[in-house]
């Protein structure tokens, strides 16, 4: 569905919200902190495509719990809202199976 530039200001705040709730997944301190200030410049420029990459890349460091199933949910929305064309997904995929229990 190809963006609807006259009710951009809605969508605007729809995927502000959903990143904004996001946030806590970014722990205080460390790489988490510098990742979380990147994020939210870009929400504060509308960025919201590099506010989403700063997110995925950041979960998908070896070193960073996977997302729970609610958060990666909410990301696979985002990136269909945003008609994101990238390998977030399945990284963070692989990545959550990776950690669950055999």
């Amino acid at each position: 569905m190809p963006f609807d530039w006259k009710n951009r200001q809605p969508r605007w705040a729809e995927l502000r919200t959903r990143l904004e709730a996001l946030r806590p997944i970014f722990p205080s301190g460390g790489k988490g902190e510098t990742c979380c200030v990147l994020f939210n410049e870009f929400l504060e420029n509308r960025e919201f495509g590099l506010a989403l990459d700063v997110l995925c890349d950041f979960l998908v460091e070896p070193d960073v719990p996977p997302p729970s199933e609610t958060e990666f949910n909410e990301i696979a929305l985002l990136h269909t809202l945003m008609e994101a064309q990238n390998d977030c997904l399945q990284r963070l995929r692989d990545k959550r199976q990776l950690s669950l229990p055999d």
